[in-house]
């Protein structure tokens, strides 16, 4: 006889540890693939911005990229807000439409669910 057979307040204990980790890498997972969709959509901006090809994309993020290293601090930091801002608006959106595998993240598939 096993010691965990013996013990079966060990055993709950060890399979909701094992729960709580499996939870734990799903809503990693989801968090992941949302945040990559977030960024997916940035990308997709300059690359409308550039109208449709990689030349005016990169054109674009150059005059970005030369504009903000130009600029005061203080004009740095309100672009950082807007920027954040609507990288967490875009998140927030992004994982609304996802909800549904974010509940399913947290269904147990196992007997003793």
């Amino acid at each position: 006889m096993s010691a965990l057979a013996a013990n079966p307040s060990a055993a709950r204990l060890i399979v909701r540890g094992q729960d709580t980790l499996a939870i734990g890498l799903r809503v990693a997972g989801w968090s992941a693939t949302t945040l990559m969709a977030t960024l997916g959509v940035v990308t997709l901006f300059f690359f409308v911005l550039g109208s449709f090809s990689i030349d005016g994309t990169m054109l674009q993020l150059n005059n970005l990229a030369s504009r903000y290293v130009a600029a005061d601090g203080a004009r740095q930091a309100q672009f950082q807000t807007i920027l954040f801002s609507t990288l967490g608006i875009a998140f927030a959106l992004i994982g609304v439409f996802r909800r549904s595998s974010l509940r399913a993240a947290f269904r147990l598939t196992g007997d003793d669910a």
